[in-house]
Parts: C-alpha cells; structure tokens; sequence
C-alpha cells in the first residue's frame, strides 16, 4: 500500500481542491480494499458502500466523521458482546461437563450392536395393501 501524504498536504489540497482530493481519497480507499485478502475483499467494499453513504447524508465533514465514529463503536460493541456471549457460553459448557461423572455408565457410549439384558427383541409385521 502506497504511504499516506502529509496531513499538510491532504489538508492544502482539500482546502483548493475538493475534487482532487475526493479523487485521491477514493484512490486510496481502493488501494487498500485491493490489497486485502481476496476472501474479504466483497466484505470491504460493502462496508465502504455504507462509509460513503453515511458521508453523503451528512451536512458537514464533522457531521460526517461524528456518524462514521459512531458506525465503528456499534461495530465494536456488537464484537464485544458477541465475545461475551461466547465467553458466557463457555462457562457454561465447562460447568456442564463438571456435572456428568465421566465413570457413570450414563455417560459412556452405547453399542447399537450390543444386546444388553435389557434388550427386547421384537418382530416386524408386514402390512397388507389395504387396495
């Protein structure tokens, strides 16, 4: 990936050119999409859609960077909590399986071949067409 301009400059630039560096902006967007892993690429793109949708409703480049950091929290929360779930989730497998005593014979495999003493056998009835 290409080293990002000076703030300077991308500000002088900004400031005298919009449209240049709109065009430079969108230019090193790309680079970076284009650089990422193939398989998450697609993904990229698609959250860029919404980065650039959100900037065109704002009213003002501080409108836009507000609504952008607030996107990044959500996104960083909802990654918090799913953590959090897994980690609860986690928990509660551990104190699952403090539970069942491994030398129970309720928790040990079954045979489908075995018969135990237990077993009964059973004879399979045939049903007639009733046409």
């Amino acid at each position: 990936m290409n080293s990002l301009p000076s703030f300077d400059h991308l500000k002088k630039l900004y400031d005298c050119e919009p449209e240049a560096f709109e065009e430079l902006r969108a230019e090193l967007v790309q680079n970076c999409i284009d650089s990422a892993p193939k398989d998450r690429r697609h993904r990229l793109q698609g959250l860029q859609f919404h980065i650039d949708a959100r900037r065109s409703m704002a009213k003002t480049p501080m409108d836009s960077c507000i609504t952008i950091s607030k996107m990044m929290h959500e996104k960083f929360w909802g990654l918090h909590d799913s953590l959090e779930d897994l980690s609860a989730t986690q928990n509660l497998i551990k104190d699952d399986s403090r539970i069942v005593q491994t030398d129970s014979p309720l928790s040990q495999p079954i045979s489908l071949k075995e018969k135990t003493s237990e077993s009964k056998s059973a004879e399979i009835l045939q049903l007639s067409n009733l046409n």
